[in-house]
C-alpha cells in the first residue's frame, strides 16, 4: 500500500541514502535522472518540516524537499519568462529505482497540491553541462511549464551550470 505523508525525524537517514544512491556522481543509469546534492542526515533532521516521504509497502520508496519559495539566492542568476509568485519550490524529489514508474512522483507533487491549493509548484531542472532528460521528461509530463533559466558560472560542482525553471 502506497502512503504519502509528511516525513518523520526518523526518515533522515533513508531520505539521506536515496539522495546519495540517486547522486550524480553515484548513480549506474543516469539516463534514468539524478540528484545532483546528497543531502546531509543532519541537515534533514532539522528540516524535517520540508520533507514529504512516499512509503510502499512500509518502505521509504521517495521523498519530495520542498521550501516555501524560490530561493532568493537563486533569483539573480534567474532569467524570468512567467510569474513565479506564490509558489512553493522543489528543491529535490526522488524515486528509488525499483519504484519508479508506479506513479510515486506525481503523488508526491499532489500531495503539495491539495495541501497548498492556492499556490503553485517550481522546480529547476538541469539542461548543461549535464542534461537531466528523464526529469525533464517527467516533469512535463505532468503539466509543468517552462518559467525561467537559471544560469551560474558554478553551481552545484559544475562549470557552466544551466536550469530549465519550470511551474505547475
Amino acid at each position: 500500500m502506497l502512503i504519502i505523508e509528511k516525513a518523520k525525524k526518523e526518515d533522515a537517514r533513508a531520505i539521506h541514502d536515496i539522495s546519495r544512491e540517486l547522486n550524480i556522481s553515484y548513480a549506474k543509469d543516469k539516463d534514468k535522472g539524478v540528484l545532483l546534492r546528497i543531502i546531509p542526515e543532519e541537515y534533514i533532521e532539522q528540516n524535517i518540516d520540508n520533507f514529504i516521504a512516499a512509503r510502499l509497502h512500509g518502505s521509504m520508496a521517495g521523498f519530495l524537499w520542498f521550501n516555501t519559495q524560490y530561493p532568493e539566492e537563486l533569483l539573480g542568476d534567474t532569467i524570468l519568462q512567467g510569474n513565479i509568485d506564490n509558489c512553493i519550490y522543489s528543491e529535490q524529489i526522488a524515486v528509488k529505482r525499483e519504484y519508479e514508474g508506479l506513479g510515486l512522483g506525481r503523488k508526491l507533487y499532489e500531495f503539495i497540491k491539495v495541501n497548498n491549493p492556492d499556490k503553485g509548484i517550481l522546480v529547476l531542472v538541469n539542461t548543461a553541462p549535464e542534461g537531466n532528460k528523464a526529469s525533464f521528461s517527467f516533469h512535463t509530463s505532468i503539466g509543468f511549464k517552462t518559467v525561467g533559466i537559471f544560469h551560474k558560472k558554478y553551481f552545484c560542482g559544475f562549470e557552466d551550470f544551466t536550469s530549465k525553471l519550470l511551474r505547475l
